[in-house]
């Protein structure tokens, strides 16, 4: 018994370990292939074809993605829809994997205003509830020793294994168990791999005086307001997917229209993560005006490209475009920039998401991590505003 339980310990480290090199792996290979495709357009501005350029890739690439969803289906999957699937089944169906991956790269690399933490949740999940079914075959069937190329999944005795959450005693035993292995996975492979970007904590000099108290209610004040402007066009354009056209029809027409957007600005184009440190660097050169139309064209082109079949995740692009907003509030109000933007950032994505202990954690990637304690404290207080006013309106 022992030896089975060490057997199946060394089992899983290794595949939760491989489970977050992949990961990691997977969003590599999204970034080197947008720079494939959009490298020139992205580094020279004096690019001879550059108007062009958007219509000669997007249209293309909406035909096809457009040809694959009649074909496949509405791929890849959101974190809701999965979450869906694991609460009604108790499991994600993996073998449906590639499904995510091929639509996934195509609408991301295609130039598409939507992030990867869509199918990267459905690839990680996936692989996920494999290496459960492996552990439970394991635990049941075999008695010492083995090899995972020796186990085959059958369904006929899946049903006959326990549970994967019956092989830990506690539900957290078994989150921080996976959890940690795929982190350590995640985080050796961006240190093989680094990508200078937003994800990575850096340091930015904080002024703090008393002001800052009074003048913090205008950017947490917008923030709210964007994320209700937000929610309510995602709402407004989940009416789209219902039209009766075609889908190769509307994918394609996507494709035509997000090209046209870019003519106003190329902020129009993908989901923004890496591109959120820099545009916070030059956002104040531009107007309050402009940046207000930068978050709405940000707005649209995710919520009507997810609408018309380049679907993906919308976390990125909203961070993005709350941003946008903050810049623009920041430019009215006698505290530091980047106090503003970061407490119109958190205000927002709390909305968003529901989660403030999720948005804390991920902001502090993206935002100076001398703000952790005011971005954790206004991300706490905006969701205790927000259940007061959905209590108040129901």
């Amino acid at each position: 018994m022992a030896k089975k339980r060490i057997n199946i310990l060394i089992f899983s480290s290794i595949w939760s370990f491989i489970i977050g090199i992949l990961t990691a792996l997977y969003l590599n290979l999204i970034n080197y292939i947008i720079d494939f495709i959009w490298g020139y357009f992205n580094h020279h501005n004096n690019f001879s074809l550059r108007p062009a350029y958007p219509f000669l890739i997007c249209i293309p690439f909406g035909i096809i993605i457009g040809f694959l969803v009649k074909k496949l289906g509405s791929y890849p999957l959101t974190i809701e829809e999965v979450l869906h699937d694991v609460r009604k089944s108790g499991k994600l169906d993996y073998h449906s994997w590639w499904k995510s991956f091929t639509l996934g790269l195509l609408s991301l690399g295609a130039g598409g205003s939507i992030g990867p933490e869509a199918s990267t949740t459905v690839l990680t999940s996936g692989m996920i509830n494999w290496l459960g079914d492996k552990i439970r075959l394991m635990t049941t069937h075999y008695k010492s020793w083995v090899h995972f190329w020796q186990i085959g999944i059958d369904k006929d005795t899946l049903l006959q294994s326990p549970k994967f959450s019956e092989l830990f005693r506690t539900k957290n035993q078994k989150k921080w168990f996976i959890t940690f292995n795929i982190l350590i996975g995640t985080i050796l492979i961006f240190k093989l791999f680094p990508e200078e970007g937003a994800f990575g904590i850096h340091e930015r000099p904080i002024y703090w005086s008393w002001t800052i108290l009074w003048y913090s209610l205008v950017p947490i004040i917008g923030g709210i307001l964007f994320a209700y402007f937000f929610l309510y066009l995602e709402k407004t354009f989940t009416r789209v997917e219902t039209w009766a056209l075609p889908a190769l029809l509307k994918a394609t027409l996507w494709g035509i229209v997000l090209s046209v957007l870019t003519l106003v600005t190329n902020y129009a184009l993908f989901s923004g993560e890496f591109h959120i440190v820099s545009f916070s660097k030059t956002a104040l050169s531009y107007s309050p005006l402009f940046l207000l139309l930068i978050a709405l064209i940000k707005t649209i082109s995710t919520h009507a490209g997810f609408a018309m079949g380049w679907r993906g995740g919308k976390i990125f692009p909203a961070i993005f475009s709350s941003v946008a907003v903050g810049a623009a509030i920041s430019q009215f109000i006698p505290i530091q920039p980047a106090i503003t933007v970061s407490l119109a950032v958190v205000a927002s994505i709390t909305i968003i998401l529901e989660k403030p202990l999720l948005t804390a954690v991920l902001l502090i990637f993206l935002l100076p991590i001398s703000l952790a304690p005011l971005i954790f404290i206004t991300a706490y207080i905006v969701m205790l505003i927000h259940k007061f006013l959905l209590k108040k309106l129901a």
